[in-house]
C-alpha cells in the first residue's frame, strides 16, 4: 500500500513540476515589420472590365490585424501613350472598363501605386499577341444499358490546338461541362472538367506542334435534355506562368524538412501579381 502511495505522490509531484515551467514570455522581439502594398491585376483585351486589387500585407507575428498608415493611394495606369487614375475603391467595386480604356494586344502598361507616406509600388506587364490556334474537340463514345431502359454514354473528349511556331509561349485551359435539364429548376448546371495535364504550362520542346490534351471524361444519360463542354484557352505572359507554377509548388510543399518555396512576384516595392492573357474559346455540343 505505501508503494502504491509513494508512486501517486512521484506522479503527482512531477506533473507539477512540469506545470511549474511554465512561464508567461512577454518580452519577445519580433522580427521587423516591413509594411507593402499587395497587388493583384490581370489585365486581358477580352474582358469587359479589368480589375486590380489593392491590399495590405499582413503580419506574421504580434497582432497581425494591427495596420500602419500607409496614406492614401494614388493608382495610375499607362500604356506610354495614354493614362488613367483611380482610387481604391473603384479598384475594389468597380474596376477598369473597357470602353474607358482599352487593353490591346503587344502593348506594355505600367501600373503605379503612390501615397503621401512614400509606400510606393510599381509593375509592368505585356499583353501577348492573339494566335491562330485551330481549336477543336474530339471524342470518343462507350454506349452501356441498365435494367433495359437507362442509357449512359461515356464520353473521353480531347482537346486539339496549334502552338504558334517561333514563340515562346505559356497557356492556361480551363473547361465548363454545361448541361440543361427542364425536370430540375437548377437548370443549367455547370461543372469544371479536369485537364489531364496540368492546367497551366508552356510550349517548351513542342514549338509549332499540334498539341492533344486529354479532358476528364463525362457521362451522359438519357434524362439530360442537352450537354455542352465550353474550353477556354489562355495565351498568358510568362509572369502569368511563373506566378502559377511557383502557387504550384508552394502548395505541395508538405516536407517540413525542405525549404520554403517563396510565390513568385513581379511587383516592385510591394507584393503579388501584375500579369496579362488573351482568351481563345470553343463550345462542343455533347448532346
Amino acid at each position: 500500500m505505501k508503494r502504491v502511495f509513494y508512486k501517486f505522490i512521484v506522479s503527482v509531484l512531477a506533473i507539477l513540476s512540469f506545470i511549474s515551467c511554465e512561464k508567461e514570455v512577454n518580452n519577445i522581439k519580433y522580427p521587423e515589420f516591413k509594411p507593402k502594398w499587395d497587388i493583384s491585376g490581370y489585365l486581358s483585351p477580352d474582358n469587359l472590365i479589368n480589375t486590380i486589387l489593392l491590399s495590405r500585407n499582413l503580419r506574421n507575428y504580434g497582432n497581425e490585424w494591427q495596420f500602419d498608415d500607409m496614406g492614401h493611394p494614388t493608382v495610375t495606369l499607362s500604356d506610354g501613350t495614354n493614362l488613367i487614375d483611380f482610387d481604391s475603391t473603384q479598384m475594389r467595386y468597380g474596376g477598369i472598363k473597357r470602353s474607358d480604356f482599352p487593353i490591346e494586344e503587344g502593348k506594355t502598361y505600367t501600373l503605379k501605386v503612390k501615397t503621401d507616406k512614400g509606400f510606393n509600388a510599381e509593375a509592368s506587364c505585356t499583353v501577348p499577341f492573339r494566335g491562330n490556334f485551330d481549336l477543336e474537340i474530339d471524342t470518343t463514345l462507350r454506349k452501356y444499358i441498365y435494367q433495359d431502359s437507362i442509357v449512359i454514354i461515356s464520353v473521353q473528349p480531347d482537346f486539339y490546338f496549334t502552338d504558334t511556331k517561333g514563340v515562346d509561349n505559356y497557356y492556361m485551359i480551363f473547361c465548363e461541362e454545361i448541361r440543361y435539364n427542364s425536370d430540375r429548376p437548377q437548370s443549367p448546371y455547370i461543372n469544371s472538367l479536369h485537364v489531364g495535364e496540368k492546367a497551366y504550362f508552356n510550349d517548351k520542346g513542342r514549338d509549332g506542334l499540334r498539341l492533344k490534351l486529354p479532358l476528364e471524361s463525362t457521362g451522359l444519360s438519357n434524362m439530360t435534355d442537352s450537354c455542352f463542354l465550353k474550353i477556354y484557352l489562355l495565351n498568358t505572359d510568362k509572369v502569368y506562368y511563373d506566378y502559377q507554377k511557383s502557387v504550384d509548388k508552394y502548395n505541395s510543399g508538405e516536407d517540413p524538412f525542405t525549404e520554403p518555396s517563396p510565390v513568385y512576384s513581379n511587383i516592385t516595392g510591394g507584393l503579388g501579381i501584375f500579369a496579362s492573357y488573351t482568351v481563345d474559346s470553343l463550345t462542343f455540343r455533347l448532346k
